[in-house]
């Protein structure tokens, strides 16, 4: 009788400022959450060849870096497969849990995504000030430092989208 494996289901997102690494999303809970500081071999490899140079675990997602010689053009693919093998086996990784790091990563992808895009949009900007346990302090200025829906904007769009992807998070406060 053969093992089956069950193919873990996930996909490539670019992380809005970093065209060096790709946020794999995944099924929440997959792996605990920190820095990775071994990987199983299907993955490892790709960090003794130098096509990767780093990872990083949230919630629901898979962090890694291509070095700056390569491209997930040529790579991507390869190293899909390769994750997707090494998620199935979630023994094989060690994990360091690093909640500050992870949280920052999160909150500056969020930053400069989407959430930040609508910040922006309405002639304000806001900055990660710092990350302190579970605790984000984030600096708004230009229209948002006098609006009157700051308040609107932290707890139900910031806050609401980080805890989304880091459900540690105890709260997000402004500067």
């Amino acid at each position: 009788m053969s093992a089956t494996v069950t193919s873990i289901a996930i996909h490539p997102e670019r992380v809005a400022s970093h065209p060096s690494i790709i946020r794999w999303v995944v099924p929440a809970g997959t792996l605990p959450t920190g820095l990775p500081v071994r990987f199983p071999p299907s993955l490892a490899q790709y960090f003794t060849d130098r096509v990767l140079t780093a990872g990083l675990v949230e919630d629901s997602a898979v962090w890694l870096w291509i070095h700056p010689e390569q491209s997930w053009a040529a790579h991507g693919s390869a190293i899909r497969e390769a994750l997707i093998e090494a998620l199935a086996t979630p023994n094989q990784w060690v994990i360091e849990p690093c909640d500050d790091a992870v949280l920052r990563h999160v909150v500056q992808d969020v930053l400069d995504g989407p959430v930040g895009d609508v910040i922006r949009s309405h002639g304000g900007d806001a900055a990660l000030s710092s990350v302190n346990g579970n605790v984000v302090e984030v600096e708004f200025s230009g229209a948002c430092s006098h609006c009157p829906a700051i308040s609107f904007t932290l707890h139900n769009r910031l806050e609401k989208e980080i805890r989304a992807r880091h459900p540690q998070l105890e709260c997000v406060v402004s500067a």
